[in-house]
């Protein structure tokens, strides 16, 4: 007999670089993750911090409260002279977010929809 376990829990990573932090968000974030997401969104930030980039790709489900502390993070970094980003969303942090009227500024994007930059070469057949 095989048996499958899932992962209920949710997880906050915090990785701090020389001129950003990223956080690494995924699971099912509820309101046991809030300890955890404040600290990691919503502290100081070090002199040396100009961006802040979030990673929801891998989040399975989210509460309401977790998802105003990813809101509110937003304006805690641009009130602290910092810029911040989401690199990826996964599809239901994205409709809760929708739902709410809340978008959130998006890290890149293809190199074509930046000016200035051509677009890709296409494979040579």
């Amino acid at each position: 007999m095989t048996t499958a376990t899932v992962d209920l829990g949710g997880r906050v990573g915090c990785i701090h670089l020389a001129d950003g932090v990223v956080v690494q968000l995924g699971g099912m974030l509820t309101d046991d993750n809030l300890p955890a997401l404040r600290e990691a969104l919503l502290s100081p930030f070090p002199a040396s911090c100009r961006d802040v980039v979030v990673d929801a790709g891998e989040v399975e489900d989210v509460t309401e409260l977790a998802l105003a502390v990813l809101v509110a993070a937003k304006d805690w970094a641009e009130a602290n002279g910092r810029r911040f980003f989401v690199s990826r969303m996964s599809p239901l942090v994205a409709a809760a977010l929708d739902i709410c009227d809340v978008a959130l500024p998006q890290l890149g994007g293809w190199p074509s929809a930046q000016p200035g930059i051509p677009a890709p070469r296409r494979a040579a057949d």
